[in-house]
């Protein structure tokens, strides 16, 4: 069960603050605002091809507040973000280009045995993000993504948990017909069993459909996967999952059908030092295309970070996230008689790669500074137009308070 323990709660289990009505303006203590400065070097603005790369000089200012609260049988968390970049060389049209962002977390013992919880992310960019699963492939288009989900967690006896979760994804695409766009409306349940003090086994199964605004294109999928949770310190644990996949599709322009594949989820995370940390994520399953007339798209994604403290002050941190994603059934080509939106169906690979790398100093407890290089790229030998390389340099200060 998840733990209800927070900064307001006494070793005791007594409170240790005023309480939900307290004094007026206690909720304002719970505030902590973030606000960064970024000047550097874009190589390829709007992540186009080799041909129409524009390269420019940009400013950037972000900013964000978060709201923490505690209490004996309610957490709650809540982020607002935004962000404004400047860019030099580019059209008047994409010289300015902003994002937003807002997170909600609540958690809710209702009784000793069940534990509510609500996640909700939400954000609009205009720049690909490889980590949202079908927007990798249309940088120059701006987008709304929103992740949302309930949960309900019951604690049968010691060893034996149940979660059930209901989720709803939407990507909304604000420019042309939004046809790449879609929603994902699923459902987990989850059985745990406490195998051992740092161990729980666990089965999931989970149900899901991608839906999109082109008719016809729908696929509804289904997982089962076994796997465990392990914690070897406080500091340090691994959830790992197993299990295999099936999916009956549509497909507008090469009929219905069924897929069945693997399906791997794993999370690792060790802290091994006071500043040095390595964390390891990886997926294999379907995901929601993010392509017109594309039914689904079987996707790995794996990432990888790092941080090392240097000095007291001085820290590195990196990171690499690959994603190789197999598009199926894409009409491709010169249109014919069967196929009136292009050539016959064949399948694509796509490979995306994101590297970063940069130096933090601490200059103050509120002040630090970071330079830092951002590495992205995308390769489809069939599919030329969705090729670029992009490199951003950056010199950032940033504040917290």
């Amino acid at each position: 069960m998840p733990t209800m323990r927070t900064d307001e709660t006494l070793p005791d289990g007594k409170s240790g603050g005023s309480g939900v009505l307290g004094e007026m303006f206690d909720w304002a203590k719970k505030l902590r605002f973030l606000s960064a400065v970024r000047a550097g070097y874009d190589s390829n603005v709007n992540s186009g091809t080799s041909s129409n790369a524009i390269a420019s000089e940009f400013v950037n200012f972000n900013g964000g507040v978060n709201y923490r609260f505690g209490a004996p049988r309610l957490n709650l968390s809540a982020n607002l973000t935004g962000g404004l970049t400047r860019y030099q060389n580019v059209s008047n049209n994409n010289q300015l280009q902003g994002t937003m962002g807002f997170g909600l977390a609540v958690e809710y013992r209702y009784s000793p045995r069940v534990v509510l919880t609500f996640n909700t992310s939400s954000s609009y960019q205009q720049q690909p993000n490889f980590t949202l699963a079908g927007t990798a492939n249309n940088p120059q288009n701006p987008y709304v993504y929103s992740a949302n989900s309930f949960a309900a967690a019951y604690q049968w006896s010691d060893l034996f948990t149940t979660v059930s979760r209901l989720d709803y994804t939407v990507n909304y695409y604000l420019q042309g017909n939004n046809q790449q766009g879609f929603t994902q409306p699923g459902f987990t349940e989850s059985f745990r069993y406490l195998y051992r003090p740092t161990t729980t086994a666990v089965m999931d199964y989970n149900a899901n459909l991608y839906g999109y605004g082109h008719q016809g294109n729908s696929s509804f999928g289904q997982s089962l996967s076994f796997g465990a949770d392990h914690i070897f310190s406080p500091k340090w644990f691994w959830n790992f999952r197993l299990g295999a996949e099936f999916r009956t599709f549509q497909n507008s322009t090469s009929g219905s059908g069924t897929y069945l594949g693997p399906y791997v989820d794993n999370n690792f995370s060790w802290q091994f030092g006071q500043k040095s940390s390595v964390s390891w994520v990886a997926h294999l399953s379907t995901q929601p295309s993010g392509q017109q007339n594309v039914s689904y798209s079987t996707a790995l994604r794996t990432g990888l970070s790092y941080t090392q403290g240097i000095f007291t002050k001085l820290s590195l941190n990196t990171g690499l996230y690959y994603l190789l994603t197999k598009y199926p059934n894409v009409p491709i080509g010169p249109p014919t008689a069967d196929y009136p939106l292009g050539g016959s169906p064949l399948s694509y690979y796509q490979t995306n790669l994101q590297g970063n790398v940069d130096l933090r100093y601490q200059l103050n407890r509120i002040i630090n500074l970071a330079l830092g290089y951002q590495y992205l790229s995308s390769t489809a030998p069939s599919v030329p137009s969705q090729d670029y390389l992009r490199g951003i340099t950056y010199l950032q200060v940033q504040g917290a308070f």
